[in-house]
C-alpha cells in the first residue's frame, strides 16, 4: 500500500473523480466527506491555506483519502479541511481497509508533513482509529441517531404522548384546509429558502441574544454548497408556510441511506404552532417513506432531540499533536485551550437549545 500527499492549487481538481468515486464505495459516507463540501470550503474559508490530501491506494486503486489544510504562522499547522461548519470529518476509507489506511495516515501526518502541529477535527469514535503517538484527544460533541423502523405510525408509537399530539398537527385541519404546508426547495427557488432559512434561523437565536450559525461567509457557503448539493440530490430543505407566510425552515442532507439533521430556524411569535416539531417531523417521515436507515441529529445533544428517541449515540474528537519542536508544542497548549473554551460554550447553548 502506497501513501502519498497531494498538495497545490490544482490538487481538487485533480482528484475530483476518483474522491467521487470513493464516495460511493464506502456506505457510510456522509455529505461532509465528498469532493463537494470540501471544495466548496476551500473556496470560501479556504484562502490563506494550502490543500494537502493525503491518499492511499492498494495497487492502483484508491482506498483512502484525508482531505488536510495546511497553515503557515508561528507554527505550521496542518488541520482537517472542512473544520468549522463540518459534523464529520473521518477519513473516507473503503471497507475493509480500515486499520491499515488510518495507520499508514497516522505515520505520514506524524513523520512526513514538515508541520509543527496536527489538528484533527470531528473524528467519529465509531468509525474512526486514527490515532498519532502523544496525541491529545479532546471531545466535540455528542451525535445522536435514529435507526428509522419500516413506517412512520410505527416510529409514532415510540414517542411520548405530548410530542405525538404536535406530531399530528401535520394531519389536522391547519395542512388539510391548505393554510400550512412544507415546501420541499428545488433549484428553481433554492436561493431564496436558503435565504428564509437564515432569517427563521436568526429570529430564534435573536430572542437569546445570540447571533446564531449563519455569520459572515458562512451563508455564502452554504449557497455554494446547497447548488452543489441540489445537483446530487443531497439537500433536504423544507419550508413551513403558514397563511403565505414563511414562519420555520429546516436543513438536512441525505446521502444513501441516511438523513443529517443539520439546522433549522422558526418565529418565535408563532411558538404555539411548533414549527421546530413539525418540521423535524416531516423530514423523518419522508426518510420513512424513502426507504432511508438512519436519521443523524449530528452534533449536539440538546434536550430536543432526545425527545426523538434516538437509540444511539457517539462522540466525535478533535486530536492535536506537535510534530515540530518548541513550536509545536506551544501551538499545542494554545489549540487545547482554545478548545476548551469553545466546548464551554457549546455546552452552554446546547442546554438552551430547545426547539419547537
Amino acid at each position: 500500500m502506497t501513501f502519498e500527499a497531494h498538495t497545490g492549487s490544482d490538487v481538487l481538481q485533480d482528484l475530483q473523480g476518483d474522491w467521487r468515486r470513493l464516495v460511493g464505495e464506502v456506505p457510510t459516507a456522509t455529505p461532509f466527506q465528498s469532493w463537494e463540501w470540501h471544495s466548496t470550503w476551500f473556496e470560501f474559508f479556504g484562502r490563506s491555506k494550502t490543500p494537502y490530501i493525503v491518499t492511499a491506494k492498494e495497487g492502483v486503486d484508491l482506498v483512502g483519502l484525508y482531505p488536510l489544510a495546511r497553515k503557515a504562522g508561528a507554527w505550521s499547522v496542518l488541520r482537517s479541511s472542512g473544520s468549522g461548519p463540518s459534523d464529520y470529518l473521518q477519513p473516507l476509507i473503503r471497507p475493509g481497509f480500515e486499520s491499515q489506511v488510518e495507520a499508514g495516515f497516522a505515520e505520514h501526518l506524524t513523520s512526513q508533513t514538515r508541520a509543527s502541529l496536527i489538528d484533527l477535527h470531528q473524528l467519529r469514535d465509531d468509525f474512526s482509529g486514527l490515532c498519532m503517538a502523544d496525541e491529545i484527544a479532546l471531545e466535540q460533541g455528542t451525535c445522536l441517531v435514529l435507526d428509522l423502523p419500516p413506517t412512520f405510525e410505527e416510529y409514532l408509537s415510540t414517542l411520548s404522548k405530548s410530542l405525538r399530539y404536535d406530531v399530528r398537527k401535520l394531519d389536522k385541519s391547519m395542512f388539510k384546509e391548505g393554510r400550512a404546508h412544507i415546501e420541499k426547495v428545488d433549484e428553481s427557488n433554492l436561493g431564496q429558502g436558503l435565504d428564509i432559512l437564515f432569517e427563521q434561523h436568526k429570529k430564534r437565536w435573536r430572542k437569546r441574544g445570540l447571533p446564531g450559525a449563519f455569520l459572515g461567509k458562512t451563508q455564502g457557503f452554504h449557497h455554494a454548497w446547497g447548488k452543489a448539493a441540489i445537483e446530487q440530490g443531497w439537500l433536504e430543505l423544507g419550508i413551513l408556510i403558514l397563511d403565505g407566510q414563511p414562519i420555520g425552515a429546516i436543513y438536512g442532507m441525505s446521502m444513501k441511506d441516511q438523513v443529517f439533521f443539520y439546522q433549522a430556524g422558526f418565529d418565535p411569535e408563532f411558538k404555539s404552532v411548533s414549527p421546530g416539531t413539525l418540521l423535524v417531523a416531516s423530514l423523518i417521515k419522508r426518510s420513512i417513506e424513502e426507504g432511508r436507515k438512519h436519521f443523524d441529529f449530528l452534533r449536539g445533544d440538546e434536550p430536543y432531540k432526545r425527545r426523538w428517541k434516538p437509540q444511539r449515540e457517539h462522540k466525535n474528537y478533535r486530536k492535536i499533536a506537535s510534530v515540530g519542536g518548541p513550536s509545536g508544542r506551544i501551538g499545542v497548549k494554545w489549540n487545547v485551550l482554545g478548545s476548551r473554551v469553545e466546548a464551554k460554550v457549546r455546552a452552554r447553548l446546547e442546554g438552551k437549545s430547545l426547539i419547537q
